[in-house]
C-alpha cells in the first residue's frame, strides 16, 4: 500500500467521521427540537387542565352559593310573612289600646267637673 493510497484512505475516512459526526448533530438539534415541542405540549395540556379543573370548581361553587342563597331568601321570606302575620294580628289590639288611652286621657281630663 502506498503513500498516495493511506492519504486516500484517511481522507475517506475523514470524510466519514465528518458526515457522520454531522449526522449525529443533525440528530441531536431534531431530538432537542421534538422534546421541546413535547414539553411545550404537555405544558399547554397542563395549563388547560388546570384551567378547566378551576372553571369546574368555580361552577360547583357558584351553584351550592346559588342553591344555598335561594334557601336563605325562601327563609327570609317565611319570617317576613310570620312577621306580617303577628303584625295583622296585633293591629286590633294596639287599636283598642290606643283608643282605651286616649278615652282615659279624655275621661281624666273631664272627670272632676262632671
Amino acid at each position: 500500500m502506498g503513500k498516495a493510497e493511506t492519504l486516500l484512505q484517511v481522507k475517506d475516512a475523514e470524510a466519514k467521521a465528518k458526515q457522520t459526526l454531522e449526522q449525529a448533530e443533525e440528530k441531536q438539534r431534531s431530538i432537542i427540537a421534538a422534546a421541546r415541542r413535547e414539553a411545550v405540549d404537555r405544558s399547554q395540556k397542563a395549563e388547560s387542565d388546570l384551567r378547566a379543573k378551576t372553571e369546574s370548581a368555580l361552577a360547583q361553587e357558584r351553584k351550592a352559593l346559588s342553591a344555598q342563597r335561594e334557601a336563605l331568601l325562601v327563609k327570609g321570606k317565611e319570617e317576613a310573612a310570620k312577621i306580617d302575620a303577628k303584625a295583622s294580628d296585633r293591629i286590633p289590639r294596639a287599636k283598642l289600646m290606643i283608643k282605651k288611652s286616649f278615652e282615659r286621657t279624655l275621661d281624666a281630663a273631664a272627670g272632676p267637673h262632671e
